[in-house]
Formats: C-alpha cells, structure tokens, sequence
C-alpha cells in the first residue's frame, strides 16, 4: 500500500513537476521531464477532477484535482486511483514519450501484482515490467550523475522485489494495509475517554477480539452471518447475481434498434423460440425492464434507462464483459427478462458496445491504456447478464482529434469482496 500508493507518488509527481530537490552542481533548467508546470499542470488537474462523474460509485473516494489539493490531505486511495488507473491516459501526450512508457511499465506491473490471484506468466510479466521500469529510470533520471543519485529512493529499488514476494508470501494486496488502516480507523472512532485514551483504546480492541472469537465459535449469533445479500424487493437469478429495482409498472414497448437487437439474440439461441411470436410488425416487443444488476463482486451495474435521468449520478452502467470467448467493454441501457427457452427464464441485458482497443495506444502503453471508440445504438447486442464481470469506468479523452474513452478498472477489487465488500443500494434510485 504504502510503496505504491505513497512513496512513488512522493518521488514521481514532484520529478515531473520540477519541485524535487535539486543538488547545487545540477539544473532544473536541464530536466525535461519536468513537464508538470504553469498552466500545463494547471489543465492536467482539471482533467483529473473531470474524470469523477465518470468514475462508478463503487471505485469509493474519487481524486481531486491535484494542481488545487495534492498538498492539502491527498489521500493514498487517491493518489492509487490517479497514477495507476486514471494516470497513463491523462498523461499521454504531456510527459515525453520515452518518460510516459517507462512509467506505463511500472502501471502494468503494479496492476498485475495487484491482483488477488495471478498466474506464473502474469507474474513474470509483472516482474519484467517493473525490472524495467526500475532501469529505465535510472537510465532516464538518474543518468549516471553522481548529483541526482538521491533520486534513486529506496522505492524503485523496493519495486524490484515485487515479483519474488509474491512467489513467497502470495498476493500483495492481500497483505496490504488497508485492512489495518480500515481497523484503526474504527478504532479510533469507539474512543469515548479522551483523559486516558491509550487504556479506552486496549479495552474497545480486548472487547472486539472476544466478540469476533464468540463469532468464530459460534457462527449463528453473528446477524451479519445470516443476513441475505441481496434485499427484500430484489429478484435473485442465481450464481451471486440479482435483480434491483426500479422496474417498469407496465410493459415498455421497445424503440428504433432495440427490438431488431432482441430478436437476434432470441434467434441465436433458439430459431424455435415462443418469444419470437410476440414481436409485432414494425419489429417492436413489449418487455419489462430493470434498472440495476446485483453482480458477484458486490458491485451494482446501473443502466442509462434510469441513470441517464440523473444530472449529478458518476456512471455506474458501463460493464465488462464476455463474449465469445473475449473481453468486450459496453453501457446498458437496460435488464429485462424473457423465456429464450420454453419454461426457462433468461435475465439479459442490453448493451450499446465499445469498439475494440486501438491496438497502437494498447502496444505502446504495454497495455495500461485500452482506448475505444462509444459505437453508438446502431450497434446494439443483448447479452446473458451472467457474463458481465465487473462495472467500469469510461472515461473521454482526446487522440488525434478523435473521441474516445478509456477503460479505468477498480483496483483491488477481487480483494474487496474477500473482505465482504457490498455496495449499498436503496429500494428505488
């Protein structure tokens, strides 16, 4: 937590911003990669604070733009969610492009790593991303000067050994400190003797660890044990995912590209299907729709049917997904269900699509900026709501004078839901 989320930042931001001590024989005048200046820092801040609404609800604290409050309390969730999620598209274009590479290495190995389980080849992929990170940084900074030496911290040489603690004590995230800052956030909280609060703080830690031995040993007086995970007016459909309202009061008759999409999904399924029946000439069909899908990760997939209808909501309807055998990025407009087979009810999902990653950006950046193109309701596609895998965040920038958006995933999100990590919902948003 703290060498990633902390220490590099402490060391990066100040380096490309010209703030980082600078020894008498050296020149700032001579670093070009202190780039972070004037008004150029000053629009990278205000990209950062511009990415919010498209961030989901489930990514927690948003950052702030770092050009007003970097200095004022940044916290280290911020600080993840700026260098390693939003960071390699903001900056493309303003650090050099040999500094902006070798700081994407260093993102695609901190993302692998991240991970709450990774495979032998992610994890030599990791490895050799972050050895080269850590030398291209020293080729690239340090440059042999004996004036600069003090730029290489103890973090780049820290990075190093990523990979072989993971092959000895498993996945960092899963050690990391963010449970115990959690805890003693709360801890801290239950402080109610301020006079002698080191022996208050002993007795609420004693009481704690004697309730949650109570709880081992006896599971069913934990009301959390048995309490159901999806609420009361949800619809469970099976294999941790659920329906959440709203939902329609009356049938809703579909529009343009959206009832030729449905009919060509039923057909894929089933030529024979009774469902096929129903559509009416202009090819329209009545459905009852959904607005939210309770996913297994304890994220919430909203839809742009009722989300697109709040002017302050961050978006939380675009969704990754599989198809074929690939991983495909698309917004829902909407969950709806229907009997594809006689006497068995499919629950789907209807998605407007993103185009395939522009390959060069994806090659150059080792694969930590994914940028699509949004291919609008002409090419709409239902899909089975069982293989969306995690909500994502699009967010839109600018390549070459073209609109696109780029994909930004939670951090540690397989990690939040070990520690039971579920989005608050309300009946009806």
């Amino acid at each position: 937590m703290h060498l990633a989320s902390l220490n590099l930042p402490d060391l990066l931001i100040p380096l490309w911003r010209g703030r980082f001590d600078c020894d008498v024989d050296d020149d700032v005048s001579t670093w070009d990669w202190a780039v972070l200046q004037g008004d150029i820092w000053k629009e990278h801040g205000k990209a950062v604070a511009t990415a919010t609404p498209f961030l989901p609800t489930s990514f927690d604290r948003p950052p702030h733009n770092p050009a007003e409050k970097i200095n004022s309390g940044y916290k280290a969730w911020e600080f993840t969610l700026y260098l390693f999620s939003l960071g390699p598209a903001l900056f493309y274009g303003i650090l050099p492009d040999k500094y902006w590479r070798n700081f994407c290495l260093l993102v695609h190995g901190i993302r692998l790593v991240s991970q709450h389980s990774i495979s032998r080849k992610e994890l030599h992929t990791a490895h050799m991303s972050l050895i080269g990170f850590m030398k291209g940084f020293e080729e690239l900074y340090y440059q042999c000067h004996i004036d600069r030496i003090h730029m290489v911290r103890q973090s780049i040489h820290a990075i190093g050994h990523y990979g072989w603690e993971v092959e000895t004590k498993g996945p960092l995230i899963c050690t990391s400190q963010w449970t115990m800052e959690h805890t003693i956030g709360n801890l801290t909280e239950e402080l109610r003797q301020h006079s002698n609060p080191y022996a208050n703080l002993s007795q609420h830690a004693i009481r704690r660890a004697r309730i949650n031995a109570l709880k081992a040993l006896i599971p069913d007086i934990d009301p959390d044990d048995s309490k159901p995970i999806l609420p009361q007016w949800s619809k469970d459909i099976g294999d941790g995912y659920g329906l959440l309202k709203a939902q329609d009061r009356s049938r809703y008759k579909t529009r343009d590209y959206e009832g030729p999409a449905i009919r060509e999904y039923i057909e894929s399924q089933c030529v024979d299907s009774l469902v096929l029946g129903l559509f009416r000439v202009d090819g329209s069909i009545q459905i009852s729709r959904w607005a939210r899908l309770r996913i297994p990760n304890g994220q919430v997939a909203r839809s742009r049917w009722k989300e697109g209808h709040q002017t302050n909501a961050r978006r939380s309807r675009n969704v990754k997904f599989m198809h074929n055998g690939e991983i495909h990025f698309g917004e829902v407009l909407y969950f709806f269900q229907c009997e594809v087979h006689q006497d068995e009810e499919s629950t789907l999902a209807l998605i407007s699509t993103y185009s395939a990653p522009d390959p060069a950006l994806l090659e150059a950046s080792h694969h930590t900026v994914v940028s699509c193109s949004h291919l609008g309701d002409a090419s709409l596609q239902v899909i089975d709501v069982k293989s969306i895998h995690a909500v994502v965040a699009m967010v839109p920038h600018n390549v070459n004078n073209e609109e696109r958006f780029f994909v930004v995933e939670k951090p540690g999100l397989d990690v939040a839901d070990l520690g039971g990590y579920e989005e608050e919902v309300q009946e009806d948003e």
